[in-house]
C-alpha cells in the first residue's frame, strides 16, 4: 500500500491544469463576448446618429428653402407697397390739380369712389424706406440663406462622420479624451469604416427660376395673398354720352398687378384713369384718358402693358386723340387698359436692383423617394480587450498549454446600418403627396438591416 502513495497526485494536477485552461478560455470568451455586445451597441448608436445627422441637415435645408419662399413673398409685398405709395402720391397731386375733379368722379361713378379720390394723400416718402427693406431681403436671400444651404450640403459627409466618431468615442471614455467642438481624430483602438457613397450626392443644386422648382412654389405662395392678386375694376356711368355710340359710357378703370418676371425679379404696377367718351368727325367715338393715379415698383412691367417711354405731361397745347394717332398704336375705343397712366408709371417708377431668385438645393432625381441608407463597420483592436492574449493582467498559458484565443493583432468587428427617410405626419397635407423633397422638414432616422453586398472603406 505504501508503494501506491501519491499516485492520485498526477491525476489531481492534470485535472487542475485542465480546469485552469478552461477557466482561461472561459475568461477570454466572456471578455470577447462582452466587448462584442458593447461594440454592437456603440456601432448601432453611431449609425443611428449618423442617419440623424443627415436628417437634421435635410430638415435644415427644408427650413432654408421655406425661408427663401417667405422672403420672396415679403419682397413681392414690398414692391407692391412701393407701387401703391407712388400711386397714392400721384393721385394726391391729380386731385389737387382737379384733373379730373373729385366731384365729377363722384357724380359719374358714385360717392364712394369720389370720396376715395378726394381723400388721396401724399405717400411718396415711404418709397426710400421700402427700398432699403427690399435690399435687406435680397441680401439675406443671396448672402446668407444661399450660402448656408451650400455649406450644409458640402459639409454633410464630414458632419456625418464626425457625429459617428463622437458617439463611438463617448461610448469608450477610457480610450478617448473629450474633444468638445473640435474635430475628432480616428486614431485609437476603434476603427470606423463606412460603405461607399457620398450623402451630398443625394442632394443637387438647382436654378431658382425653373417653373417646376422654387419659382413655381413662390408663385403659388404669393397667390394666396389678396394684396398680390390682380387689381382690376371697371365702372361705367349710367348716362348716355354720345348719340353716335349710344352703348358706350364714361369709364373708370382701375388696373394693377404684381408679377415675377422671366428673370425671377418682382415687379408691380398700379394705375387709375378716367376715360371720358368723346366724338369728332375725323375718328368718331373715342375715349380720352385722364390719368388719376399711377405707380410702379421693382421690375419693369411686361411688354403686354401699353405705354410709351416719354409721355407728355399735359395736352394743353395739342389734341389727345391726334397725339395718340401720331405717336402710338393705342386703340382709343376698344382698349381696356390705362396706357397713359402706364406711361407715367414707367417714366417715374421705383427701379430696385435685385439678383432674382436664388439657387436652392433639392433631392437628386435619381435618389428621390428612396431612403438615404449607409452601413458602417467598427473594429476594436484586441489590444484594448482584457483577454489573456491582449491587455489583461492575467498571463496566458505558454507552451503546450497555450490558448489560441483573440490575439493582440486581431480585432472584434461588428457591422450596423441606418437610413434617413421622409415621413410626413399622418395629419399633414404632405402625406397625400407621398414624395420626398427638401421643402418639408419631415426627415427622420432609423436603423436598417445590414445587406450582404455592403462593402466598406476606412475613413481617414
Amino acid at each position: 500500500m505504501a508503494a501506491q502513495d501519491g499516485q492520485a497526485l498526477p491525476i489531481v494536477l492534470a485535472f487542475a491544469a485542465v480546469c485552469g485552461i478552461g477557466l482561461v478560455a472561459l475568461y477570454n470568451v466572456g471578455q470577447t463576448a462582452a466587448a462584442r455586445v458593447r461594440l454592437t451597441q456603440a456601432a448601432d448608436a453611431a449609425a443611428y446618429s449618423g442617419a440623424l445627422a443627415q436628417a437634421r441637415t435635410f430638415n435644415l435645408l427644408a427650413y432654408v428653402n421655406r425661408t427663401q419662399v417667405a422672403h420672396q413673398v415679403a419682397m413681392a409685398h414690398l414692391v407692391t407697397l412701393a407701387s401703391w405709395a407712388q400711386f397714392g402720391q400721384a393721385q394726391s397731386q391729380q386731385r389737387t390739380r382737379g384733373n379730373p375733379p373729385a366731384g365729377l368722379i363722384a357724380m359719374l361713378f358714385g360717392s364712394a369712389l369720389g370720396t376715395a379720390y378726394a381723400r388721396a394723400s401724399a405717400t411718396g416718402g415711404a418709397v426710400p424706406d421700402l427700398a432699403r427693406a427690399f435690399q435687406q431681403h435680397d441680401q439675406v436671400v443671396h448672402q446668407v440663406l444661399q450660402q448656408v444651404s451650400a455649406s450644409a450640403v458640402a459639409q454633410l459627409p464630414d458632419f456625418r462622420r464626425q457625429t459617428m466618431l463622437r458617439v463611438l468615442h463617448a461610448n469608450y471614455p477610457e480610450h478617448y479624451p473629450v474633444y468638445g467642438n473640435q474635430t475628432v481624430p480616428q486614431a485609437g483602438p476603434l476603427r470606423l469604416s463606412e460603405s461607399p457613397g457620398d450623402p451630398s450626392r443625394y442632394v443637387t443644386r438647382l436654378a431658382g427660376n425653373t417653373p417646376a422648382g422654387l419659382r413655381g412654389i413662390v408663385e403659388r405662395a404669393a397667390g394666396r395673398y389678396d394684396f398680390l392678386r390682380p387689381r382690376t375694376l371697371t365702372r361705367h356711368s349710367n348716362w348716355i354720352v354720345q348719340r353716335r355710340c349710344p352703348t358706350r359710357r364714361h369709364e373708370l378703370r382701375r388696373r394693377g398687378g404684381t408679377w415675377l418676371s422671366e428673370d425671377g425679379r418682382w415687379g408691380a404696377l398700379d394705375t387709375l384713369s378716367y376715360h371720358a367718351l368723346r366724338s369728332n368727325r375725323w375718328i368718331g367715338c373715342y375715349y380720352r384718358e385722364y390719368a388719376m393715379g399711377w405707380g410702379q415698383g421693382g421690375r419693369r412691367a411686361p411688354a403686354e402693358n401699353e405705354y410709351i417711354d416719354k409721355p407728355p405731361q399735359d395736352f394743353s397745347d395739342q389734341d389727345f386723340w391726334r397725339w395718340v394717332h401720331e405717336n402710338t398704336s393705342w386703340n382709343l375705343l376698344l382698349g381696356r387698359d390705362n396706357p397713359m397712366a402706364n406711361s407715367y408709371a414707367m417714366a417715374g417708377g421705383a427701379r430696385w436692383s435685385s439678383r432674382g431668385l436664388p439657387s436652392y438645393h433639392d433631392l437628386d432625381a435619381s435618389g428621390s423617394g428612396q431612403p438615404l441608407r449607409f452601413a458602417i463597420q467598427v473594429r476594436q483592436n484586441a489590444s484594448a480587450l482584457s483577454t489573456t492574449d491582449a491587455a489583461s493582467n492575467v498571463k496566458a498559458p505558454l507552451g503546450r498549454y497555450a490558448y489560441a484565443g483573440l490575439r493582440a493583432g486581431e480585432a472584434v468587428t461588428v457591422t450596423s446600418a441606418a437610413e434617413t427617410y421622409f415621413a410626413p405626419p399622418p395629419s399633414s397635407t404632405a402625406k397625400a403627396l407621398e414624395f420626398a423633397n427638401l421643402f418639408r422638414p419631415y426627415w427622420q432616422a432609423r436603423l436598417s438591416t445590414v445587406a450582404p453586398h455592403d462593402s466598406f472603406r476606412s475613413l481617414p
